[in-house]
């Protein structure tokens, strides 16, 4: 089996990728506003949006600031970062880390490390990032942090 080379457009799109993970994993202010300025277009699209939020890349750095306050030392390791040979799609197999210190999906803080997976998938236009889609295991997130699931229907 012969190695894969990606293309320059993979190559591109998988570093904008990076920085935008970048932002989440630093909560730098400076790195939150390049992201959000340079590598996210106008109208990016978030989905679904974070509890709160609100369309646009304008939404970005509140959705940092929102998630750091939940996970102040949250780390976002990347399993998995696939290119289109176009440089249009990326996909990204992650797991997420972090100590709980504030309110998430109606789970008050508990101090406890969590660790949850997620699959994110961004459509890139003209080097910029026009949307995004997340499917975050939010089961296995809030079974670490003693919710309690019932039956009730």
């Amino acid at each position: 089996m012969s190695e894969t080379t990606q293309t320059a457009a993979a190559v591109n799109a998988e570093n904008i990728i990076r920085r935008f993970y970048e932002a989440l994993n630093t909560g730098d202010a400076a790195v939150v506003e390049e992201v959000a300025s340079d590598l996210l277009a106008p109208g990016w699209q978030n989905n679904p949006l974070p509890p709160g939020g609100t369309p646009g890349r304008e939404s970005f750095a509140p959705t940092v600031g929102w998630l750091r306050s939940v996970f102040p030392d949250l780390i976002i390791g990347h399993e998995d970062i696939v290119a289109s040979a176009d440089g249009t799609k990326v996909a990204v197999r992650s797991v997420s880390r972090g100590t709980h210190k504030g309110e998430i999906l109606g789970v008050p803080t508990t101090g406890r490390t969590v660790q949850y997976r997620a699959f994110d998938f961004h459509h890139l236009k003209d080097g910029r990032i026009v949307q995004s889609w997340h499917l975050e295991d939010f089961f296995a997130l809030l079974s670490q942090l003693g919710a309690q699931f019932t039956n009730d229907a």
